[in-house]
């Protein structure tokens, strides 16, 4: 049965493409996946797929701008909805577990890409981990400003979170091997109280001890080494 091939008439097949790409380039890497490898689990032509995308290095960066490009761009969105920094923080975290949901491929093939050290993931750093990194330290410097979050630095934060959040995404099948009492699902589902729990200013904070306490206790070991001094042989 002969393939299709692009004509006026003809379907638009770059969904697909697109869905069987993901899928390749998630499990293989981009070294490891050809475009003849995609071409027949499309049902289609290595010229089919060459009419929509230059090159596998075109379809490999285009399939990636749209994996990361909506998350980025929900983040920015919630960056600037006014709400409060704790809320804004309890969505963001949301987003990416929403979108590890919605498409776990694409999840996927984004971390192997870095895993992989791909030139691509420079691209992707510069266009869209830059513009996420950027809207999260605004909603931290506005926390830190309105004393909601912790005074730490507002540069630093963004990749503490978001480090955070990718590796629990990526680990949370493991997390019945490592505590039986404790599932992924679980974990995601506290992970935003989590990483709010961890920034907001009166988490996990000990309590200020009173001056003179303090120095009491520091006195303690000088006061019994003289008593000891002092006190007449037994």
């Amino acid at each position: 049965m002969a393939r299709p091939i692009k004509t006026a008439s003809s379907p638009d097949y770059r969904a697909k493409i697109g869905t069987v790409a993901e899928a390749l380039f998630a499990e293989r890497g981009f070294d490891g996946t050809s475009i003849r490898e995609i071409a027949e689990h499309t049902g289609a032509t290595k010229a089919l797929i060459y009419h929509y995308y230059d090159n596998k290095e075109a379809l490999y960066q285009t399939l990636l701008e749209d994996a990361v490009s909506g998350v980025v761009t929900q983040i920015e969105v919630i960056a600037v909805d006014g709400t409060e920094p704790e809320a804004q923080l309890r969505a963001v975290v949301q987003v990416f577990i929403d979108a590890y949901h919605d498409a776990p491929h694409r999840f996927q093939m984004v971390q192997r890409t870095i895993d992989d050290h791909h030139a691509v993931a420079a691209v992707l750093a510069e266009r869209w981990f830059s513009r996420a990194h950027r809207a999260l330290q605004n909603i931290v410097a506005r926390g830190v400003r309105r004393g909601d979050l912790k005074p730490l630095p507002v540069q630093m934060v963004p990749l503490a979170i978001i480090g955070l959040v990718i590796h629990t995404l990526r680990g949370q099948k493991l997390v019945g091997h490592v505590d039986p009492k404790l599932s992924g699902e679980q974990v995601l589902t506290a992970l935003p109280d989590l990483v709010l729990a961890l920034l907001t200013a009166d988490s996990g904070q000990t309590k200020t001890k009173p001056r003179g306490a303090s120095a009491s206790r520091k006195r303690a070991p000088s006061q019994t080494v003289r008593s000891a001094r002092s006190a007449p042989a037994g």
